[in-house]
């Protein structure tokens, strides 16, 4: 059981990162300070140095709280499906990744955005938590793949060459077991909800579509049933 100190140390950090996003709200991802911080919770500058000593370790811990966040999405819209349903399993993990990304706008462009003046990520950190995201989609895939319920395009049989090998080497040093048609299957879907979710968000695309859920929802069963993926109309 936690102590008083280490609970309240909890809910400064909390609060600390909560005061962030409102800073990120209002002026972009470069706009966090560590003394305004400080300032709009009645504490010194060299006190909130207790709990981030620097700048970076604050937008560290940000970044890493949004990856496992909207990993947590994705991982609840797989749980939710039968593990044989691979088409809906892809379905509704992508559905997940945009309905996430609407919700939580300001960490969407925290971690998928500009990157921020001066900060640079310490990967051993950040990796590992942003895997967690493409990780159940890509698992998916790739047990569909086994089980011959996904059949990829010649398309994606017949990668570039240079597309190819570094999409194996990809493989290797990360330690994943697919082959790299499943990840450029999961690259080319990445690409498609990615972008419509960036578009949408910025207010580019609900003029012309009319409605931007309804068109996601055509544009990811397409590609699932493109190869040959069962999805059901829900």
């Amino acid at each position: 059981m936690a102590t008083r100190r280490e609970k309240l140390r909890a809910e400064s950090i909390d609060e600390i990162k909560a005061l962030a996003r409102q800073q990120m709200t209002q002026e972009g991802t470069a706009g966090i300070s560590l003394r305004g911080i400080a300032r709009n919770m009645g504490m010194t500058a060299p006190a909130i140095y207790r709990y981030f000593p620097r700048r970076d370790d604050l937008i560290t811990a940000l970044i890493v709280d949004a990856y496992l966040a909207h990993a947590d999405a994705i991982d609840a819209a797989d749980a939710r499906c039968a593990r044989s349903a691979y088409g809906d399993r892809v379905a509704h993990m992508m559905f997940a990744y945009r309905a996430w990304a609407l919700a939580n706008p300001v960490d969407f462009q925290l971690i998928y955005g500009n990157p921020i003046p001066g900060y640079e990520a310490p990967r051993e950190v950040t990796v590992p938590a942003a895997s967690r995201v493409s990780a159940p989609i890509i698992t998916a895939l790739t047990e569909a793949y086994a089980a011959g319920a996904l059949r990829p395009t010649a398309e994606f049989l017949h990668l570039p060459e240079t597309v190819e090998r570094h999409l194996r080497a990809f493989a290797e040093a990360g330690g994943y077991p697919v082959p790299p048609e499943i990840f450029a299957i999961a690259m080319h879907g990445w690409n498609l909800i990615h972008g419509m979710v960036w578009l949408e968000i910025f207010g580019h695309t609900p003029p012309v579509i009319g409605d931007p859920e309804a068109f996601c929802r055509h544009q990811v069963i397409a590609l699932c049933r493109s190869m040959h993926l069962s999805v059901t109309d829900t």
